[in-house]
């Protein structure tokens, strides 16, 4: 008995393998490519809505931030201009809308994101104070927060099985997320004692050894009094107050800068009075046991809200100028104060996420 030997044809079987490898491969390749590049669209939009979502947080007014969360979106015609233009961005099903947005409170030191209880409420309890906006394209929160929809990737391989009498998806979902929070500029560039924490006190620029109050110029070393006036008047435009915290080491001035308390700061404060009834301002606070006088450079200990006084602000019935009379609240934080009127927008990771 003689065994077969005519192979013909197992070229072609071979080929066939190889081509069907090759299919498979240059799908996956092209699937791959294409999350990725729906992805690249996705991010840069949440990024933006969520940076300009955060921004709208010291309004207290939750329908802003929604609001700004949305300015990117396309228009009625599905025009995105120079908004989104994400895929599906012009479907109305997946653009960022009040589901895509959640209100967190981030902690720094940790890097923990909170969602429950997250309030824009200025007067809630820091805990709980929204400091920052998560914004998403998803199907499901990871925070358990509302959600609206993820975008989709048309596919390329996984089609394919249809051939074969298999139900596949023709689209898969891709899931883009961004968390902003703000860190509150100091509202005035004033320095007190720790020591007047949690009193009223009388703020006195004088110099010598019973002054307790100076002015902060941070990064400005032997600050003249011009120097100091242009912080004040770069107030304004949210310009001249750097974005530092607890242990940075703020350089100091003191005396009595006429203009500031006839012009600067009376202008402020009657700006506040009239607009909401209160004239509030974050500002750091030093230990005296740190430094000699008001004229030399002091790690910030802690920061403080100064309100003036609503009657006597400028201690007109005192026996010196260039003093000022109001409460110093310590234990506040950059990252939930919102005595202040500039803030600091800026992203950070979400973990939970894996963004």
């Amino acid at each position: 008995m003689q065994s077969v030997k005519n192979e013909r044809g197992s070229v072609l079987i071979f080929a066939t393998l190889i081509i069907v490898l090759l299919l498979i491969m240059v799908g996956m390749g092209l699937d791959t490519g294409h999350l990725a590049y729906v992805r690249s669209q996705g991010q840069p939009a949440v990024d933006s809505a969520a940076l300009a979502a955060a921004s709208a947080i010291p309004s207290g007014n939750m329908t802003k931030v929604t609001d700004q969360a949305a300015k990117f979106n396309p228009d009625a015609s599905g025009n995105p201009g120079i908004g989104n233009n994400y895929v599906s961005s012009s479907n109305s099903n997946h653009k960022i809308g009040p589901d895509s947005v959640t209100l967190v409170h981030y902690d720094k030191a940790t890097g923990a994101i909170t969602t429950s209880g997250v309030t824009v409420d200025p007067s809630a309890p820091q805990n709980v104070r929204a400091n920052g906006v998560r914004v998403a394209l998803e199907n499901n929160n990871p925070y358990g927060g509302t959600a609206g929809a993820a975008m989709k990737s048309p596919l390329f391989l996984t089609p394919l099985f249809n051939l074969f009498g298999e139900t596949t998806s023709t689209t898969a979902d891709v899931s883009v997320s961004s968390v902003a929070v703000i860190r509150a500029l100091p509202g005035l560039p004033i320095v007190v004692k720790t020591t007047i924490c949690g009193t009223s006190a009388t703020l006195n620029f004088q110099g010598g050894p019973g002054n307790n109050a100076g002015w902060e110029t941070y990064y400005i070393e032997n600050a003249s009094a011009t120097e100091i006036r242009d912080l004040w008047d770069a107030l304004p435009q949210c310009a001249g107050q750097p974005v530092v915290d607890i242990g940075f080491c703020g350089n100091m001035n003191n005396g009595v800068i006429d203009n500031i308390f006839k012009k600067n700061i009376k202008d402020i404060y009657d700006a506040d009075m009239k607009t909401f009834g209160k004239a509030c301002y974050l500002i750091p606070a030093v230990d005296p046991n740190t430094f000699n006088n008001f004229n030399q450079c002091a790690p910030i200990k802690d920061w403080a809200e100064l309100c003036l006084d609503k009657n006597d602000p400028f201690n007109k019935n005192g026996s010196q100028n260039g003093q000022l009379k109001g409460t110093v609240t310590c234990g506040q934080s950059i990252d939930t104060s919102r005595a202040t009127k500039c803030y600091v927008p800026f992203l950070v990771r979400d973990t939970k996420s894996g963004m």
